[in-house]
């Protein structure tokens, strides 16, 4: 069969392949001029890109855990095994202007802004929601808040220190709705070591991409998909294109859209109402990354640092090069200050100048000799629809693979739950929907 793929993310390029591999024949359309989506690279998207750098640099930050099974299956399938890159890098959060390890229920018991007795009750909780529930029994956690779970089983105290701020930091005032099935799966999926991609992610989407063009299957870039319509007398669908005026003529036996939800009902106008008011029910917050290119490191050791003050206007500090080698990035360090907000917060109509000068004097609160002149340059980058919010009974409210028009699939990252939207549930949706077409 013929199958056009809407969206040259990783869900597209996963299914693209796997389509590839069981005899289909299979096209991406992309808007962008790259690959990757939310996790291309930085010099693709710049007119004047870093010459010094021989890696690139997702626009957002990435890594994989250890058991993202998925990304390293694909990765063997096509041959790139070598490329993946292991490490332990160190991870913190930032409370009351010092940093500490709590990655880990020992590192809990040796937080000093708790009791004893809560530091135990924080670490059991968090080491029971860890090795005592898999996917199936997390179920019980669809009805309960995770702000409610957290109070009764840690403390208030350890709930307002720890686990409150990074509630707020990701999920703003939608904070105490998010369900604690969502939470445990972050405890439940976190391994100490991290992995990541020679040449970055953006290197592993052309390399998966590369393997479909191998296979013979299409990818068109700087595409814009405009509808897609039904063609009931050729039993398939065509592909309406920007500036293309011959889409009639070619028939796809099945769609797949990957893009957020919303989208769908603008490429296919006619989908029933009841379907469309589903569509726009998936709720979701925005991001953006600010990219500094730095002469001096701001953190000796850590890679990722949550911000657990509600007062401080981004999320994380991550700085990159804490991670992988600096001198693949001309011995430049690279950090990266994010933050998830709705799309019409202040931060998200700003500048990088503006963020920079706004940001500046916490940053120096991490390492005092940081300064505008540490900077080399500088990158902003931002996407309205980045997480999407799981409220109780979340689950319910998932929308399959398979859409009400027979042929029309939608994986989107918002249809993975209980998991947090990522490369390897992105690469896992696109091996499910080419499942469902194949069989």
């Amino acid at each position: 069969m013929k199958i056009a793929i809407v969206g040259g993310g990783f869900t597209g390029l996963s299914a693209a392949y796997y389509l590839q591999k069981t005899g289909h024949n299979s096209h991406i359309f992309e808007n962008a001029s790259y690959l990757g989506g939310l996790a291309a690279g930085v010099k693709s998207t710049l007119s004047n890109p870093p010459e010094n750098w021989e890696w690139d640099l997702e626009q957002f930050y990435h890594h994989w855990f250890t058991n993202d099974n998925f990304v390293f299956e694909l990765g063997e399938d096509i041959g790139v095994t070598d490329k993946f890159k292991i490490k332990g890098p160190r991870t913190d959060v930032l409370y009351d202007d010092k940093m500490y390890p709590l990655d880990s229920p020992l590192a809990l018991l040796k937080f000093p802004h708790l009791s004893f007795v809560e530091r135990i009750r924080t670490g059991m909780t968090m080491a029971k929601l860890k090795y005592l529930y898999n996917e199936a029994s997390s179920d019980v956690f669809e009805n309960v808040t995770a702000a409610e779970y957290l109070q009764n089983r840690s403390s208030k105290d350890a709930y307002e220190k720890i686990w409150k701020p990074l509630l707020v930091g990701k999920f703003g005032q939608e904070y105490d709705q998010v369900n604690m099935r969502w939470f445990w799966a972050r405890i439940y999926k976190r391994t100490p070591k991290l992995a990541y991609y020679e040449g970055g992610f953006g290197a592993f989407a052309n390399d998966i991409a590369e393997a479909v063009r191998r296979n013979n299957g299409s990818i068109d870039l700087n595409v814009r998909v405009e509808e897609i319509v039904r063609c009931d007398t050729c039993n398939g669908f065509h592909v309406k294109r920007q500036g293309f005026e011959n889409t009639h003529e070619e028939v796809f036996d099945r769609v797949i859209v990957t893009t957020p939800p919303q989208t769908l009902q603008y490429f296919y106008p006619e989908l029933p109402e009841a379907y469309k008011q589903s569509l726009r029910k998936h709720e979701g917050v925005g991001a953006f990354a600010l990219v500094l290119r730095l002469h001096h490191q701001l953190m000796p050791e850590t890679y990722w640092l949550s911000i657990n003050e509600t007062s401080w206007p981004f999320l994380a500090v991550v700085e990159h090069t804490n991670f992988m080698p600096k001198d693949k990035y001309g011995g430049e360090n690279i950090l990266y200050v994010g933050d998830y907000v709705q799309p019409d917060h202040p931060n998200m109509q700003k500048s990088k100048e503006e963020l920079i000068a706004d940001f500046t004097p916490y940053l120096k609160r991490i390492n005092p000799l940081f300064s505008s002149e540490s900077i080399i340059d500088s990158y902003l980058f931002k996407t309205n629809y980045a997480q999407p919010i799981p409220k109780l009974n979340h689950e319910r409210h998932i929308l399959p693979l398979t859409t009400p028009v027979e042929g029309l699939y939608l994986a989107s990252m918002a249809q993975v739950y209980p998991w947090d939207r990522g490369t390897n549930y992105a690469i896992e949706m696109g091996k499910e929907v080419a499942g469902m077409i194949s069989n």
